[in-house]
């Protein structure tokens, strides 16, 4: 069977994980724990970008009305995307996000930023707000039934991993020794996407944004669901990644960059080919990481945007594809039309 570095799928649970460790302040939870720190830090005290469209001037009220900036509708490789029609008396707006992207390469364009203004609520994949959920989700960091990293691996590999652990300081392997083999190779991607590099996340910023209009921010679905879908993927299959993973260490940071770039260039069809891509070699990946999900999403975003304009924004690889949310709003009836900048 074939297994090679998840770039996606490293990318969503290091976010994860690394928001659940900042919720409680695990240090346990090493790597990750230090990027949450670093990233809120980085959130709170300094300028997340680089560029003039990426300053952060005050946004307009809830109460203000704000002109409809001219967008491009043609180009379906968009990550903004208007949801109107049905019974909808107000377009709501989707887009797509990475979940943790190099500082260097973060943009918010103005296009987004007029989009945002002209909805009431965010949600996100999870409520990042809800402490309680977040604390929900714990559990869901460990394997059930006892199983531990010492009946996945064999002697040689878990002394291999042992030491990869102590010389990157990311805390003793036996103190984590029941926990799920993804969220230590999660861990262990630290290096491959923060340790050069300050990272930022979408989600982040657009909470700030958010609570600077006083929008209330809402979840699609809870931490403890979104950790409890990686229990889709047999532990051994996870231990065989993270295996992997330590063999790939040097090549992590090219595919994650590479993934960097088709997210920049708004690439949403290569995108769909990169994710159908790892899911070779591993089952369910695909179907629960996205296809279940993103089913079980339509009719809360139908909720949502039937009650108040809303800006929904999920992982871009939950956009593209017949099982994907927007041709999913489509055939729930919903005219879904993309919103690409005015020569971007």
């Amino acid at each position: 069977m074939f297994y090679k570095k998840k770039s996606y799928l490293i990318n969503y649970t290091s976010y994860i994980f690394a928001l659940l460790c900042l919720t409680v302040g695990l240090q346990s939870c090493g790597g990750g724990y230090q990027k949450a720190i670093r990233m809120e830090e980085q959130r709170t005290k300094t300028p997340t970008v680089n560029s003039e469209q990426n300053t952060k001037p005050q946004l307009p009220a809830l109460s203000e009305s704000v002109p409809l900036m001219e967008a491009d509708t043609t180009n379906s490789n968009s990550l903004l995307w208007e949801i109107s029609g049905k019974d909808l008396k107000t377009p709501s707006y989707l887009y797509g996000t990475i979940h943790i992207i190099p500082k260097k390469d973060f943009i918010l364009t103005d296009l987004l930023k007029n989009r945002f203004v002209q909805t009431r609520q965010l949600a996100l994949e999870i409520d990042m707000d809800n402490i309680f959920s977040m604390f929900g989700a714990l559990g869901e960091m460990f394997m059930d039934d006892g199983v531990t990293l010492k009946d996945l691996l064999t002697e040689e590999e878990y002394a291999q991993l042992d030491e990869h652990f102590s010389k990157k300081k990311l805390g003793s392997l036996e103190d984590m020794d029941n926990m799920k083999p993804i969220l230590l190779s999660a861990m262990m991607d630290e290096g491959t996407m923060g340790e050069k590099e300050d990272m930022t996340s979408y989600e982040m910023e657009l909470m700030r944004m958010a609570k600077q209009r006083r929008m209330p921010v809402e979840g699609l679905e809870t931490a403890k669901f979104q950790m409890s879908v990686l229990d889709s993927i047999p532990y051994e299959e996870q231990a065989k990644m993270l295996i992997k993973s330590l063999e790939d260490e040097e090549s992590g940071e090219a595919m994650f960059g590479d993934m960097v770039e088709m997210y920049k260039n708004q690439d949403l069809a290569a995108l769909h080919r990169a994710v159908a891509a790892e899911s070779e070699g591993v089952k369910n990946f695909d179907h629960a990481l996205l296809y279940i999900r993103n089913h079980n999403w339509i009719p809360v975003i139908e909720k949502m945007a039937m009650a108040k304009p809303t800006f929904f924004a999920v992982g871009a690889a939950h956009l593209p594809g017949e099982n994907g949310v927007i041709e999913l709003l489509r055939k729930a009836g919903y005219q879904v039309i993309p919103q690409r900048q005015v020569n971007e």
